[in-house]
């Protein structure tokens, strides 16, 4: 009887000193997702219809002409945006801020691609305050 009694006091102990750290902790990741946006889908292609992205691939002609770059967001609690950084060798060639106005938000970017732009592209897609959510590397030759 007495080592149950002990037992009893240790696990009552146990769960006023631990119960308020576990409750914070979970709340604490469960603010931190709620906050965020993710990226649910991203791809390089050669058109939008529908508001979908046609001719996904990772190696376009430099004939292309246009490419884009396409994105679906999910998960934001209030209008907010992202950035697509397009990439030419290394090297920032366009910069473009796009609107993420509900839940589930498709949206992307394009860039014009002349004869002279060959070489290792990547767009870099960040959320409004600069964090990186994917790098997408793409060749045009």
């Amino acid at each position: 009887m007495r080592q149950v009694k002990w037992f009893l006091f240790i696990l009552i102990c146990m769960s006023t000193t631990l119960f308020p750290f576990l409750f914070s902790a979970t709340l604490l990741a469960q603010d931190a997702s709620d906050m965020g946006i993710q990226l649910d889908e991203a791809a390089i292609c050669r058109n939008i219809v529908n508001r979908a992205p046609i001719g996904i691939g990772s190696v376009f002609h430099t004939s292309i002409g246009r490419i884009y770059c396409f994105t679906k967001i999910v998960g934001a609690k209030t209008d907010t945006t992202i950035i697509h950084h397009w990439y030419l060798n290394g090297k920032l060639k366009a910069s473009v801020t796009l609107p993420v106005n509900s839940a589930a938000w498709r949206t992307w970017s394009s860039k014009d691609i002349t004869p002279n732009e060959s070489g290792d592209w990547m767009v870099e897609v960040l959320t409004a305050d600069g964090n990186a959510m994917e790098s997408i590397l793409f060749l045009v030759q």
